[in-house]
């Protein structure tokens, strides 16, 4: 019996080793592998110009979540490389924002530029510039062009609606007669 009572404890504490040592991860976690994938598809120049704090912490929450798990703390390496997978996602968002604005900058400095070449003044100019016809090429000054008033049309005040454009009939466009305009704006 006394040989009995040994065995007992032993018997006990083999499966309770086991299901200890079994509770030790064999992988990493998932966040691991894909914060390192994450941070790899980061080009360091664009996030070291456009976001370089950002990138700086989450290379170094990378590194601790590896030591982390080389030290067999997994919950910290789990918890860190979660924290590094958000960063990295940040450091892209803002690297991309920051692109965007780049080339939306660019964009508004080549119209612009364009515009004073033409002779616009205005960035948001929609259709002929005063005094011109709808024709490339072809400008009259104001004070030159024909006026004719249409029936069916009439002028607003600035920024009201006008009535739909109609056709209307210029016979200085025709060295033999009148042409037929279409109505301006519709692309004709």
């Amino acid at each position: 019996m006394p040989r009995m009572s040994l065995l007992l404890p032993l018997a006990l504490a083999i499966p309770l080793g086991l299901a200890a040592c079994s509770s030790t991860p064999d992988a990493p976690p998932a966040s691991l592998p894909a914060a390192r994938a994450a941070l790899q598809g980061v080009d360091p120049s664009l996030a070291n110009r456009y976001a370089p704090a950002e990138y700086r912490e989450a290379t170094t929450l990378l590194d601790q979540a590896e030591a982390a798990w080389r030290d067999e703390e997994y919950d910290r390496a789990r918890r860190l490389s979660e924290q590094s997978l958000t960063t990295t996602r940040l450091t892209q968002a803002r690297t991309q924002a920051a692109q965007a604005e780049e080339a939306r900058t660019d964009v508004a400095r080549t119209l612009q530029t364009l515009e004073s070449e033409v002779g616009l003044s205005s960035p948001r100019r929609q259709g002929p510039a005063p005094g011109t016809l709808a024709q490339p090429g072809t400008s009259v000054p104001a004070t030159q062009a024909p006026t004719t008033i249409v029936p069916g049309t009439a002028t607003a005040p600035a920024g009201a609606p006008l009535p739909p454009p109609t056709a209307t009939t210029d016979p200085t466009l025709s060295g033999s007669g009148a042409a037929t305009l279409p109505p301006a704006g519709r692309g004709y």
